[in-house]
């Protein structure tokens, strides 16, 4: 079943930050679709419920320097 997660990312200091994040999400199994938005820091994922937790994409996120909070 598919799932949508969202969170947001204040301390985004570029577009290629934002780009980085969504690369990085899109890489993981089980995501669907990932849209990085870098004006408001939203961050909006599609993915399998049946295949990934989604603690992973909170991870990913801080694993390149930024703080996600959920919305």
């Amino acid at each position: 079943m598919t799932r949508t997660e969202e969170y947001r990312v204040t301390d985004f200091d570029c577009p290629t930050c934002a780009s980085n994040v969504e690369r990085s999400l899109s890489k993981t199994d089980g995501v669907e679709r990932v849209e990085v938005h870098y004006t408001t820091g939203r961050v909006e994922i599609e993915y399998d419920e049946g295949t990934v937790d989604p603690d992973v994409f909170e991870r990913t996120i801080s694993n390149q320097g930024y703080t996600p909070q959920e919305r």
